[in-house]
């Protein structure tokens, strides 16, 4: 994976601490906005570094045929087939 939350967070925090001394309220709510970013793509890493896990562990042949990953998603999560 490309993105790494831990440092996500780790900028939102220099980013905070940058807010906290800027020289003009405009710079402070910049140094804030960039940090409300960095804290929202770590928590967007976060979840998608757990789909992937989840998404990677799950079966998806059947145990005696194969088939393409989307028609067995449905079996792999465990969802009934629509009722006709």
């Amino acid at each position: 994976m490309l993105g790494d939350p831990q440092m996500c967070r780790l900028n939102a925090v220099h980013c905070s601490q940058l807010a906290e001394t800027a020289a003009t309220p405009e710079l402070q709510r910049s140094f804030l906005t960039l940090a409300e970013t960095w804290r929202r793509l770590a928590a967007e890493l976060a979840s998608d570094q757990a789909l992937l896990k989840t998404m990677s562990e799950l079966e998806f042949k059947r145990p005696s045929q194969p088939c393409e990953p989307y028609e067995a998603l449905p079996s792999a999560l465990k969802l009934r087939p629509w009722a006709a």
